[in-house]
């Protein structure tokens, strides 16, 4: 037997055993995709009941965000504390809406962009006031060693801000 035609026949044999690759590739890219969309959607829904934990359990404990014109907040603890402070101030999100505008998964890392529209209020002692944004978000997600997804950064820019 000549070496092309062992060759053709061991090409052959390959293709036939790698049944379907793209069926398999494409479903398991739609899993992806929808542990990623769960992730925003809880995050969101954290957001809109003040879940503390919800919110926070989401992200890595390196995490980042790179909320618009502020310096980047570095880390799990550090994001616990610009987000939820222990001072006694109380926000309330009043409407919190995104639309998943694009979503790539590279890997064990995956990125949206999304638009969002949120109205919320603040109020510590005699400081009470209320904002109102539309914008755009950018946020990496990193696979974890349990196969879950977490946010691994996060930075958003605000097209349109209003005070309330």
């Amino acid at each position: 037997m000549s070496k092309l035609t062992l060759g053709i026949i061991l090409f052959l044999v390959a293709l036939g055993c790698n049944q379907n690759p793209k069926e398999r590739s494409d479903a398991e890219g739609s899993d992806i995709e929808s542990k990623i969309r769960q992730v925003h959607a809880d995050y969101v829904e954290g957001w809109k009941n003040m879940d503390e934990s919800k919110v926070m359990d989401l992200l890595e404990e390196d995490a980042q965000i790179q909320p618009n014109r502020f310096n980047p907040v570095i880390g799990k603890e550090n994001i616990r504390a610009f987000w939820f402070p222990r001072d006694s101030s109380k926000t309330i999100i009043n409407k919190f809406t995104t639309e998943i505008i694009s979503l790539t998964v590279l890997d064990t890392i995956a990125v949206t962009t999304h638009s969002s529209i949120l109205d919320w209020d603040y109020k510590k002692d005699s400081t009470n006031f209320g904002m109102y944004q539309k914008g755009f978000n950018t946020t990496i997600y990193r696979k974890q060693i349990d196969e879950s997804w977490k946010i691994w950064r996060s930075m958003w820019t605000d097209l349109y801000v209003k005070n309330r």
